[in-house]
């Protein structure tokens, strides 16, 4: 079975002789219906359900087999490069020597003086030396800086090439209950993937007309060992790290390194590959030729747990350093760079940019959970030639918990770019949100076409200010240690508020349970826990009142009226809910304000003058109605 597995053409001749099989069962039961000897071929119904789910999973296995295989000459052929002297068994281990020379001479220079040095060494050999050095050692040669990128893109092929043949023996022999499959089967469709050619959209020179053709794909960085494994039950393979560029690196104009944020692994790159895509083209998907991106997965990206630990931006943030000084020696001496990080990544470029990372023009910092507690403004990095400009769509409750500190949106000193109609924490690079035009634009240097805006939290998200104050009622009370034993366990409850699938009477629960599970009562008590929450989910309720009345046509005054009664009621109502341990006198004086109110504002007979009064004394409106109504 094991040669049969191994050979697609095998696997869907099988599959159709399935196939026939089972299209002969239907007509045998009717046969047997008509003699009357039905019940004697009851055993065809399994059968029949056998036969089509075994066809099913033989056609699956034989497209993962079916990605093209090619020798390590074929992916030199691929970008260009001469195989006749890397035909020659050994020979090219005279220049990987060589090489290994000027590794050890450079092992502590900083990365942009050793790349250099790698740089005048590859160029010193003629292309059939470069090809035969490539094949020597493509792991080595593919993740080194310095190296010409199409050497780099070769040895990355074969590497891949390699991994994939490595992971699809590993995938054969894995039942498919197995809780590996799953993440085994994602390996190999992704490597196979970075395999196959892309169809690319450009305008021919020659004619001025959008042509599309097929490319091979140009990795810069493939460590498939690199990194954790985010889930060892589900596979034996590290993360990896991987590297891809559009467009040709060492002439463009306009160079833009992407950075990624959580749960990004090899297995889902393409995903996140595709927003590079997005950036380099217009609408019409048509690619610019003067211009180069790299999308960049270097760094060990941390999974939801861990999403509140800065340790791996530290790391990330020196490696993105490294990288980006590594890269630029092959560069033009002209070209713009710009850093086009999302989530986690921000954190990162945040982390690269104090360790040194000047050498760039241009920053956006997308969906932020903040840059760092001591990243206040814009002055706080010390650049004041680089650009800066953040991005935060409505619902992105990553940048409206601030889990690393300031949203760098809030910025005075920062261009705030307009999402469009993107929502949510993923929807940046969508080519139909609108986000992606404000991008474009940056990456281009169209910085007066550029569209800016200024919504706050309230405008772009009831409950969206309460999240980030409960968040920081946590985070005052608790030490970044603590906060970052918690996991991810306040991640999705914060969520649940901004997505409408839990109120705030809801979360209190929960955590109480995760801060109970953690041993950190002692640091939050639960009557504080419980009285800030009722104290935000009354202004929750206060805020929906008057934005509710607005849209139903009444006046200003009475929205914020009715705003300040519901504030007061739901203070009440909410204490009950959250504190249930209290006295059940709370609960019969709560629901009585209640209907106090109701009935006040039904019949209008508000004391207005006491209101206004307590307006001329400072108080906002819906202070000003508490005190008027002062319940408790």
């Amino acid at each position: 079975m094991g040669m049969v597995l191994a050979d697609p053409v095998m696997l869907e001749k099988l599959a159709a002789s399935m196939d026939r099989t089972a299209k002969e069962i239907p007509a045998l039961r009717r046969k047997a219906s008509e003699l009357d000897v039905l019940s004697e071929v009851g055993h065809l119904s399994p059968l029949l359900s056998y036969l089509n789910e075994t066809a099913r999973e033989l056609r699956k296995k034989a497209g993962i087999l079916r990605t093209p295989s090619e020798s390590p000459f074929g992916a030199l052929a691929q970008y260009g490069l001469p195989a006749g002297l890397a035909r020659k068994p050994g020979v090219g281990k005279e220049f990987e020597s060589g090489l290994k020379k000027v590794l050890a001479k450079y092992e502590t220079a900083v990365p942009e003086v050793r790349a250099r040095a790698v740089k005048e060494y590859v160029e010193g050999l003629t292309p059939e030396q470069q090809a035969a050095l490539v094949v020597a050692d493509p792991a080595t040669v593919g993740n080194l800086d310095g190296v010409p990128p199409p050497l780099r893109f070769a040895a990355n092929r074969i590497s891949i090439q390699r991994q994939y043949e490595k992971e699809k023996r590993h995938l054969e022999g894995l039942p498919e209950d197995s809780p590996a499959f799953a993440r085994s089967l994602a390996r190999v469709k992704a490597l196979g993937q970075f395999l196959s050619p892309r169809i690319q959209k450009i305008v021919d020179p020659g004619t001025g007309k959008v042509v599309r053709r097929e490319i091979p794909r140009q990795f810069l960085v493939f460590q498939p060992g690199a990194g954790s494994i985010a889930h060892s039950q589900s596979s034996p393979f590290a993360d990896g790290k991987i590297a891809e560029v559009l467009g040709d690196l060492e002439t463009a104009k306009d160079v833009a390194f992407r950075v990624p944020g959580v749960t990004n692994r090899l297995d889902n790159f393409q995903s996140f590959a595709d927003g590079g895509v997005e950036l380099l083209s217009n609408g019409d998907r048509v690619e610019r030729s003067d211009g180069a991106v790299i999308s960049w997965l270097g760094y060990d990206t941390p999974e939801l747990g861990d999403s509140v630990d800065p340790a791996k931006a530290e790391v990330g943030g020196e490696e993105l350093r490294a990288f980006r000084r590594g890269v630029g020696v092959n560069l033009r001496l002209d070209a713009k760079v710009g850093i086009f990080a999302h989530s986690y990544g921000t954190l990162v470029t945040s982390k690269a940019l104090q360790a040194g990372m000047e050498d760039v023009d241009k920053v956006v910092f997308m969906g932020s959970p903040g840059l760092g507690p001591n990243i206040r403004s814009v002055k706080d990095f010390h650049l004041p030639n680089v650009r800066f400009y953040a991005m935060r769509a409505e619902g992105d409750t990553v940048s409206y918990t601030q889990g690393h500190g300031p949203d760098p949106a809030d910025f005075p000193d920062i261009t705030r770019l307009d999402t469009g109609a993107a929502f949510g924490h993923s929807q940046y690079y969508d080519g139909k949100a609108g986000a992606i035009l404000g991008l474009r634009q940056v990456f281009a240097g169209q910085y007066d076409a550029l569209k800016s805006t200024d919504s706050t939290l309230d405008e772009e998200m009831i409950g969206a200010t309460e999240v980030r104050s409960l968040v920081g009622f946590l985070q005052e009370r608790l030490t970044p240690e603590e906060v970052a034993r918690l996991g991810g366990d306040i991640d999705p409850i914060a969520q649940g508020i901004v997505n409408g699938q839990m109120g705030f009477t809801d979360v209190s629960g929960p955590l109480y349970e995760t801060l109970k599970d953690h041993d950190l009562l002692d640091k939050v008590p639960p009557r504080e826990l419980f009285s800030e929450v009722t104290s935000l989910a009354s202004d929750v309720a206060a805020k929906e009142t008057y934005k509710g009345m607005l849209k139903g046509g009444s006046s200003e005054s009475k929205a914020l009226l009715y705003a300040g009664a519901t504030k007061a009621a739901s203070w009440g109502l909410a204490e009950v809910v959250t504190q249930p341990v209290e006295v059940v006198a709370k609960s019969t004086r709560a629901v009585n304000n209640w209907a106090q109110f109701a009935e006040v504002l039904a019949e209008g007979d508000l004391n207005t003058e006491t209101w206004k009064k307590s307006l001329d004394k400072g108080s906002d409106a819906v202070t000003a109605t508490i005190d008027l109504l002062n319940p408790f």
